[in-house]
């Protein structure tokens, strides 16, 4: 509609990654240290004062859980929140690696290639219903959707995944596999190839 074209001239490709996360270590975690994960720069916009408002209901049934923040840097006050900021790309990947569950509670995502790389990492999400969020997390399949500013929403999911590590896997491997399907650079490259060659054969 926005473009002025007829929807048979529109195919989506989705988008890849640049992620370098060894897969095959992250198959022998058993999701069990409760190390939540948070990546984005925009503290604000990505939910991050809500995900520490909702970290801190989590710590009432789990206080051993951990929350790690990467690329932001704000100022908090507790010991079981470690804020490590911008890292390098291989850095990044060595922390999704070490990560139980990723969460981003974000209120504006035109896309959010960090969710990719968490699903990169066989983590099970927290996110958002807002942008292409719901695009590639399904609510209860490989993760848990929840309206911008739950705080509430976002601790319960959080629980869910905390009291129950084998979920947490099986989530984890669900976001695996969509993502190597749908969400690399070479499945885009293929749907790209494919499309052209079909318009180019008609």
């Amino acid at each position: 509609n926005q473009y002025g074209l007829p929807v048979e001239k529109v195919k989506c490709v989705f988008a890849g990654h640049n992620s370098k996360t060894d897969t095959s270590t992250a198959r022998s975690k058993d999701y069990s240290s409760k190390n939540i994960l948070f990546v984005g720069i925009d503290w604000e916009r990505k939910g991050g004062p809500d995900l520490v408002d909702a970290f801190s209901i989590v710590q009432k049934e789990y206080p051993d859980a951990t929350l790690t923040i990467v690329g932001a840097r704000p100022k908090i006050e507790n010991p079981r929140i470690r804020v490590i900021g911008q890292v390098p790309l291989d850095a990044l990947n060595a922390i999704y690696a070490s990560a139980d569950i990723f969460c981003m509670p974000t209120y504006l995502e035109p896309f959010g290639i960090a969710f990719l790389e968490a699903m990169q990492a066989r983590l099970p999400i927290v996110g958002s219903q807002v942008g292409a969020i719901p695009d590639f997390i399904q609510d209860g399949w490989n993760g848990w959707l929840v309206e911008p500013g739950d705080i509430q929403g976002i601790a319960n999911a959080l629980i869910k995944l905390l009291a129950n590590p084998e979920l947490c896997r099986q989530m984890g491997e669900r976001s695996l596999g969509l993502v190597q399907e749908r969400y690399s650079w070479d499945a885009v490259g293929e749907k790209l190839q494919n499309h052209i060659n079909g318009v180019l054969h008609d």
